[in-house]
């Protein structure tokens, strides 16, 4: 396992709570702190520790895979030479911070055949899975409108997420995961983004005391900051469908809404079909003018009350391993919603609509 922050401490505490699938036999980070925090979480597994991904690459014959959580300007340097190894990667969103280094990736991965699993945990989540079979047995018939509601805290007290040059923007650190739940659900080809956006609260040059809620990084002042902390994106499909999200990253302490993280779709047929803070679904409408709430099991895809998902895709990556099969989140996938992404941070700048053909 290559890095230990907020993430890679997750996926650590994660894969140990499965000794009978997986022994996590070395980790990597640079920083003690990380280190001695994450590895304080272990109940069954004693890796070897080194400080850097490099110091790895001797000890190849001691692991099948690699999980990498570093920060997202890193992802194409600790990856390339793993796959280079031919050894499977689960490698956390987004693929990469610009579409140059996410095709370098995706192209090195498809010449060794190397599958390459990406931390887009939704696509395992027991909601969002639940959510795509409603819309397989034709609730909504096909969807036209969806939305997305993500208001919430900042991002860690951490330089790099502050950095567009390092993170990509807040659009692609944060909302790759929502743009792919739009395609999950949509099921076309999105075409072209619109959005703006910009600095509320977090403002360059002016210092602002960073809190965040589920980090272990304590609160810090952050002067310097090159991405938004607020928008609004449209992507229109190419079957004529419309999505839109809306994001603010300054709310204090976080999200106390009821709804919290509300995804939402409408129908052809009228309906309506609403998850709310990953944890709810109902449906509304349509032919038959019902009103239906589904129950739902929250608890048997996370661990220990973790993010929707995230233990799930921890299987799915070791069954990948296992039998090479092709991952749910493949780095296609990950490539698409990174598209979205970029689209809307070069709306934002630009102010105008930005047709996905002008990245390719």
């Amino acid at each position: 396992m290559v890095g230990l922050g907020d993430m890679g401490t997750g996926h650590l505490y994660g894969f140990d709570r499965i000794p009978e699938e997986c022994e996590i036999t070395w980790v990597a980070d640079p920083h003690e702190q990380n280190l001695a925090r994450a590895l304080g979480y272990l109940k069954h597994n004693k890796p070897q520790v080194c400080g850097t991904h490099e110091e790895l690459l001797a000890h190849v014959d001691d692991f099948d895979a690699v999980v990498i959580a570093v920060p997202n300007y890193l992802h194409r340097d600790v990856a390339l030479p793993f796959i280079y190894l031919g050894k499977p990667l689960f490698l956390e969103k987004p693929v990469a911070p610009t579409l140059a280094q996410c095709d370098e990736i995706i192209r090195a991965a498809e010449e060794r055949g190397v599958p390459v699993q990406i931390g887009l945990v939704y696509r395992y989540s027991n909601v969002y899975t639940r959510m795509a079979k409603e819309l397989r047995q034709g609730r909504l018939d096909d969807v036209t409108m969806m939305w997305c509601k993500e208001f919430r805290d900042p991002f860690p007290p951490v330089d790099w997420f502050y950095d567009e040059t390092k993170s990509g923007g807040a659009l692609v650190e944060k909302d790759c995961h929502h743009f792919d739940i739009f395609n999950w659900m949509i099921g076309a080809k999105p075409v072209r983004v619109f959005a703006s956006g910009g600095q509320h609260v977090i403002r360059n040059g002016e210092d602002v005391l960073i809190t965040n809620h589920y980090t272990h990084y304590a609160p810090k002042a952050i002067g310097t900051s090159t991405i938004v902390d607020h928008a609004w994106v449209t992507v229109d499909y190419d079957n004529g469908s419309k999505a839109m999200l809306g994001l603010c990253m300054y709310l204090k302490p976080y999200n106390l809404m009821d709804e919290g993280l509300e995804i939402g779709l409408i129908g052809r047929n009228g309906g309506q079909m609403v998850a709310k803070k990953d944890k709810t679904l109902d449906i509304f409408g349509g032919a038959d003018f019902t009103k239906e709430h589904i129950d739902l099991d929250i608890v048997s895809d996370s661990v220990d009350g973790g993010h929707t998902g995230s233990q799930k895709q921890r299987y799915a990556f070791l069954n990948t391993v296992r039998t090479g099969e092709r991952p749910f989140a493949d780095l296609t996938v990950g490539r698409n919603a990174l598209l979205i992404a970029l689209a809307g941070e070069r709306s934002i700048k630009e102010e105008r609509y930005v047709y996905l053909d002008e990245l390719k």
